[in-house]
């Protein structure tokens, strides 16, 4: 089986530099940069790195990574952002996992034993409530629904329909997945200090949007 890495960037040249040169090109079979918009040299420092990438023709979270499953071949797609939220070291453990025939496996930064550097107390409390709400709503039994950090087979990808082009991309998978009956799995993981750049999440706008995005789901089952 083989697989994808996406990296998903926007101004973040401080993480290509620093987190980028530590993912090892034998955990993965093909990578690529899906660039949406950078203007402070995270494109020519990915160059550097000789990485294909790929400027996204449409703005948002969710159209960055499905202009960059359409762009890739691989049988699995991993998602990471090098902004130093994301342990470059769960790369391979994601690899691994998928091959016990799971669907989804995907990084929590709020189980039982994780660390997390980044979450303001905010952030903190909408993502457990969104889990929570996830899980009642679709039956899962998730501690974060929200993390990017996450693999997916292709066929599973495609078996969600997927088209959610904003922030609400991630949550879109977990229910969707759950909605589909696929096999995930959840690890337990960490969240580091950002590196540089500027947070892209607006935590009032896009709870709302969360939270819209829940309630269409459950009326619009199928």
């Amino acid at each position: 089986m083989s697989t994808a890495l996406l990296i998903l960037t926007l101004d973040e040249i401080d993480g290509m530099k620093e987190i980028v040169p530590k993912i090892r090109k034998e955990w993965i079979d093909e990578i690529l940069l899906v660039d949406g918009g950078s203007t402070d040299g995270t494109i020519e420092e990915a160059e550097k790195f000789g990485l294909n990438i790929l400027k996204q023709k449409i703005k948002g979270h969710g159209a960055a990574i499905l202009e960059g499953v359409n762009a890739t071949n691989s049988d699995n797609i991993v998602f990471f952002g090098p902004d130093g939220n994301h342990d470059y070291n769960e790369i391979p453990i994601l690899v691994d996992k998928i091959k016990e025939n799971y669907d989804q496996v995907l990084i929590s930064r709020f189980g039982d034993g994780s660390i997390n550097l980044d979450a303001s107390p905010l952030e903190n409390f909408g993502n457990k409530m969104f889990a929570f709400l996830v899980n009642v709503f679709f039956g899962g039994h998730w501690t974060d629904t929200l993390n990017e950090s996450r693999i997916i087979t292709r066929k599973a990808f495609l078996q969600l329909q997927f088209d959610s082009l904003e922030m609400g991309s991630t949550q879109q998978m977990s229910i969707r997945g759950l909605k589909k009956r696929q096999k995930i799995l959840e690890i337990v993981g960490n969240e580091g200090e950002r590196i540089g750049g500027k947070k892209k999440m607006k935590p009032l706008p896009v709870g709302f949007d969360l939270s819209k995005q829940i309630i269409k789901e459950f009326i619009f089952w199928n």
